[in-house]
């Protein structure tokens, strides 16, 4: 069992005392990674799953996977042989478990941000897992969609960081994201002092 699939698994015994029907993510990616490998589709884990295997333990409730513009097809002819079916024109769901997978089409706009999904293939990539999006890309993601839960997302893991490590991921980042990934830090330090007083 890999890192990722490992950490949701302990998420969902622990989450699953207090709420019993939380998506059993664990479950479902292992056969998400089947059915993307087999219709020889691009992706990068993104969104929770990818905040979870960069360190921050949190809940979520779907798994969003960004795929190129031109990935629905193929995945439509793969999805029944892999145990998915179409949801909705940009949700699969995966029928044994109930999951739900977003599909982050590149080229769509992000929801309340001003940018639109990057081709997964231009962004970095975890060390550890080849297709979990890497730390530089998973913030640059976070801070195109402006929710309050990607920066609460983004606090966590800045947190995480040494100075060198946070200007190594400034460094990385656009231009225009810069100043909120800033603000950001700033948050993150403060709660870090605000835990050690």
């Amino acid at each position: 069992m890999d890192e990722t699939v490992a950490a949701l698994s302990r998420i969902r015994r622990f989450v699953g005392s207090m709420k019993p029907d939380v998506p059993a993510l664990d479950d479902a990616l292992p056969e998400l990674r089947r059915l993307l490998a087999a219709a020889g589709v691009p992706y990068r884990l993104v969104g929770g799953v990818a905040v979870v295997h960069h360190g921050y333990v949190r809940a979520t409730e779907d798994i969003d996977v960004l795929v190129p513009a031109d990935a629905l097809e193929a995945l439509d002819a793969a999805c029944e042989a892999h145990g998915f079916e179409r949801a909705t024109a940009r949700r699969l769901r995966h029928r044994s478990t109930g999951v739900s997978v977003d599909l982050l089409v590149a080229g769509d706009a992000i929801p309340r941000g001003e940018d639109v999904y990057p081709d997964p293939t231009t962004l970095d990539v975890s060390e550890t897992a080849p297709d979990v999006v890497g730390l530089t890309g998973l913030a640059r993601l976070k801070l195109m969609g402006r929710r309050h839960q990607d920066d609460a997302d983004l606090v966590a893991l800045l947190q995480r960081l040494d100075e060198g490590e946070y200007l190594g991921l400034e460094a990385a980042t656009p231009p225009h994201l810069r100043g909120r990934l800033l603000t950001l830090r700033e948050d993150a330090l403060e709660e870090l002092r605000f835990a050690t007083d």
